[in-house]
């Protein structure tokens, strides 16, 4: 039980978390700069990805 409390609070932890690291970058240097991934297309940042993906 502990561990599906556990699992379910990192949920939504992240699921706030992403959102708000997506909407408070608005230029690529600041982006960048807080380490994240700047997409030209949508003009948005998001969170660099750790990984071989």
């Amino acid at each position: 039980m502990k561990v599906l409390i556990s699992v379910l609070t990192l949920a939504m932890t992240l699921g706030v978390a992403i959102p708000a690291f997506a909407g408070k970058y608005t230029t690529k240097a600041a982006c960048e700069a807080a380490g994240g991934t700047w997409n030209a297309e949508a003009g948005k940042c998001s969170k660099k990805r750790s990984g071989g993906y």
